[in-house]
């Protein structure tokens, strides 16, 4: 074999290994983007974390600093002596929350009625894929402080008794792009209660705990805008008594940075436990209030 021969064989092999391997990776290119597509998650099901009086699946991103204002009237059933509830006595919350990561969010508030100092934080187990899990869960948990004098809590106060707690389990599904559910379940405890209303009020003699279902649905109408749904149960309690339950209808509108809620529903408390243990206004009586939620993102 002469040496025109041979290299020209050089070249036509060479030439082959460099075709092959083009092909693998234009082939284990596309594998990989088909692998992205079946196994890649889910937009969240929600825009928000919270939904009117409700906490949802949702984490804002990563290094995400969120402000949250919240805002409620009083009920309407002083007609319009108050304005429907606007005059008359509200209750107002500020909070601060911050994502440590995709997943993981933690955050403070504060709240005017009972002087609420609370301590939050969310973290996300699992989230909703295309072709794959079919739900986003997420854990929540709540710590909050009364803050107000300690003769509001009688005889043989103690610091423990300013103490309450909530822990949740949230399960989402986004159905379609306008569509998203979810229920939660969520236990609540009290240090200490008001016995002289609690022991009538509660089953078994759960005075100083509560279990309460909450369901959330949100229907999209435009890209910003939604229809929202809410309804809480308190499980341990007898019928016509307080907690009464509570139920929310209203609008969202949502951008990249800002999310707006404006609702009727009939607790008038802020921080979950007091929604869940303390609501003291029945819906059935009318007793229905005006309430906002404004949220805004930084990111860093």
């Amino acid at each position: 074999m002469n040496t025109s021969t041979a290299g020209n064989i050089r070249k036509a092999f060479f030439s082959l290994i460099l075709f092959m391997a083009g092909m693998s990776m234009v082939f284990a290119q596309d594998t990989i983007v088909a692998e992205e597509v079946v196994n890649s998650p889910e937009r969240a099901p929600f825009e928000s974390g919270i939904f009117m009086d409700e906490q949802t699946v949702a984490v804002p991103p990563a290094k995400t600093l969120e402000f949250i204002l919240q805002h409620r009237f009083g009920t309407i059933q002083n007609h319009w002596t108050d304005l429907g509830g606007i005059w008359g006595a509200s209750n107002i919350r500020f909070g601060l929350n911050f994502s440590i990561t995709k997943n993981l969010l933690v955050g403070f508030g504060t709240t005017k009625n009972n002087r609420l100092q609370d301590f939050q934080a969310k973290y996300v187990v699992a989230r909703q894929y295309k072709h794959g899990f079919p739900f986003t869960i997420a854990l929540y948990g709540n710590m909050a402080i009364n803050a107000t004098n300690k003769s509001n809590f009688g005889a043989g106060f103690k610091a423990a008794h300013r103490f309450s707690y909530l822990g949740e389990v949230m399960i989402a599904r986004r159905l379609t792009r306008e569509i998203s559910l979810q229920l939660g379940v969520a236990w609540v405890h009290y240090n200490i209660v008001d016995s002289s209303i609690m022991n009538n009020n509660h089953v078994n003699g759960m005075i100083n705990d509560n279990l309460n279902i909450s369901g959330i649905g949100r229907i999209k109408i435009s890209p910003q805008t939604s229809i929202c749904l809410s309804y809480s149960q308190p499980v341990f309690t007898y019928l016509n008594t307080m907690p009464w339950p509570n139920f929310g209808l209203g609008v969202e509108i949502s951008t990249s940075t800002h999310t707006f809620h404006v609702f009727l529903a009939s607790a008038q408390g802020i921080v979950p436990q007091e929604i869940y243990m303390n609501n003291n206004n029945n819906p059935y009586n009318g007793a229905i209030l005006i309430g906002f939620n404004m949220t805004r993102l930084w990111g860093f």
